[in-house]
């Protein structure tokens, strides 16, 4: 034993064993595939561009690209997954903590005397529930169209300081699908739209990760 303790010795003069007890384990339970469904997060991103719309007529908008950064807060939310016996079990969403989730917003601009582009402000729905989600307040006005008096919402112009560390839940779901370079289709998750967070914190994101001002429309 007194040999088997001097090899030992030797061996160990730099401090190099190997201790069962304290090998790490694979837990393959922390990988699970995204789910359709409501996540919790924080917009760290925004970047935001003027288009033409041809699609479905003659339009000209404003479009947003923002991400969503799912947050730790996101065990509060319960998904549901197939166990090796084929039956339903619930896990958190924990899991998800740190991924990125890109979402489009389009704001649908109104043209004046000169534009040759057509108005489509039926199609700002999803802008107004966006700011109204984010507290941002939509005045009612009045205005003559086509010779009626017809009560509208004003749109306001979002700004990075409106957007970028707000707390919200982000509905994840499949986009549509699309063919890569190599032929092969896919199809990826992003955000569909946003709902409130009730209980949820803001974080202070300053510029975010596109390098533009606090002052956008870019």
């Amino acid at each position: 034993m007194a040999e088997v303790n001097d090899i030992f010795d030797k061996i160990t003069d730099e401090q190099s064993f190997f201790d069962p007890s304290k090998e790490k384990k694979v837990d393959t339970k922390k990988f699970e595939p995204i789910r359709e469904g409501e996540y919790l997060g924080h917009i760290t991103d925004v970047e935001t561009k003027i288009l033409d719309v041809k699609r479905d007529g003659n339009f000209k908008a404003r479009m947003y690209k923002y991400t969503i950064t799912i947050s730790p807060e996101n065990t509060l939310k319960m998904f549901t997954r197939t166990d090796i016996n084929g039956k339903p079990e619930s896990y958190d969403g924990g899991c998800y903590k740190n991924l990125n989730f890109k979402g489009t917003l389009w704001r649908f601009l109104e043209p004046n005397d000169t534009d040759t582009f057509e108005s489509n402000s039926g199609g700002n729905k999803g802008y107004l529930r966006f700011c109204e989600t984010l507290g941002i307040d939509c005045p009612t006005h009045t205005k003559n169209i086509d010779g009626q008096d017809i009560e509208v919402k004003a749109l306001p112009n979002l700004t990075s300081q409106d957007m970028l560390g707000r707390a919200v839940t982000g509905f994840i779901a499949q986009g549509r699908p699309y063919k890569g370079k190599d032929g092969k289709t896919r199809r990826y998750f992003d955000c569909k739209f946003i709902k409130k967070w009730v209980g949820g914190k803001d974080k202070v994101i300053s510029g975010g990760n596109s390098g533009v001002d606090d002052d956008i429309p870019f």
